[in-house]
């Protein structure tokens, strides 16, 4: 069960304070670093694609895994037999909650820009090579507000962005909650071929 919540709080709370983006040099026809970065992210803006969230166990390597799709105002989020749609279309997000054959309806609280990688910043990071990028270990103190939460997460290191030609495919990192270490894999895919409609 608090593997479970830890997911909760990875998928919806995991926030960074965004750092101040400098000017690339506009007079060069190559783009630059900060370009190529910023443009690895540039799906987010159409907000269609899949979402893998894994958190392995370094002791029990036992995974636990859950998956979020998002299509524009629609994000649907499934934990096993847990399955709930989120209609951000209004002022006031609603959850569709799963429950038998029928789904329940209530107000929520969503904000898909509270996604860790949402709030990422070229400066933050240091080119590892043509397809990763490293967190710069000065860097770890904006994910402050995170590792405070609840006084469960005690630490995050060695966070890592992939990314393939077009976006990025994963964010990985080292979470630590009391004396335990889970590796957290977030990995995206389907990008711009996701199709959800909100259940009646």
């Amino acid at each position: 069960m608090k593997k479970i919540l830890l997911m909760m709080l990875l998928a919806f709370s995991l926030l960074l304070v965004a750092c101040t983006p400098t000017d690339g040099d506009k007079d060069n026809d190559e783009p630059t670093a900060q370009e190529i970065f910023e443009a690895k992210f540039q799906f987010l803006e159409d907000n269609n694609y899949e979402l893998e969230i894994k958190v392995t166990d370094h002791q029990a390597l036992d995974d636990t895994v859950v998956m979020m799709y998002f299509d524009g105002d629609i994000v649907k989020y499934e934990d096993g037999s847990y399955v709930a749609y989120y209609d951000n279309s209004e002022s006031q997000s609603k959850i569709h909650v799963k429950q038998g054959d029928t789904y329940a309806i209530s107000d929520a609280d969503f904000d898909e820009d509270g996604l860790l990688y949402y709030g990422f910043e070229f400066e933050q990071f240091s080119v590892n090579n043509a397809t990763s990028y490293l967190m710069k270990q000065d860097q770890y103190g904006s994910l402050d507000t995170f590792i405070g939460l609840e006084g469960e997460v005690t630490g995050i290191n060695s966070l890592q962005v992939r990314v393939n030609d077009t976006h990025v495919t994963e964010v990985i990192f080292n979470i630590v909650v009391g004396e335990t270490t889970y590796l957290v894999t977030l990995t995206i895919s389907n990008v711009g071929q996701v199709n959800l409609v909100l259940p009646a």
